[in-house]
């Protein structure tokens, strides 16, 4: 995780007018939380938001960081912007599940579930 957040800072060092789309920071910020580096991540979740700011995808990674680094309301919130805009029914249920965890004080993210994550 160390070596691809460092990749990231050497393009941008290298020609700081170099373009990473939106889609890639996301990844970088939903897989480092998985591996639980959200801390570490969460600028490139918020350069994906900045770029992308009404795509739920997007949001959802956004709000998997916030929940591992303690801000529950932003989570939550970036949860429900997903769950809004997803046609999912499985995918709705479980981030409907996560929101109400999140909302009675619960951390859903156990690593069974974070593990679950990384499978899907």
């Amino acid at each position: 995780m160390k070596e691809a957040i460092a990749a990231y800072a050497k393009a941008q060092k290298l020609d700081p007018k170099v373009k990473i789309d939106a889609y890639s920071w996301e990844r970088l910020c939903w897989y480092g939380s998985l591996h639980r580096h959200a801390a570490d991540v969460m600028f490139s979740c918020e350069k994906a938001v900045q770029l992308a700011p009404n795509d739920g995808y997007i949001r959802d990674s956004r709000g998997l960081a916030r929940a591992l680094t303690g801000n529950t309301q932003g989570a939550i919130e970036d949860f429900e912007a997903y769950i809004a805009q997803t046609d999912d029914k499985e995918i709705k249920s479980q981030r409907q599940r996560w929101v109400k965890d999140l909302r009675a004080g619960k951390n859903p993210f156990t690593d069974a579930e974070l593990k679950k994550l990384l499978q899907q």
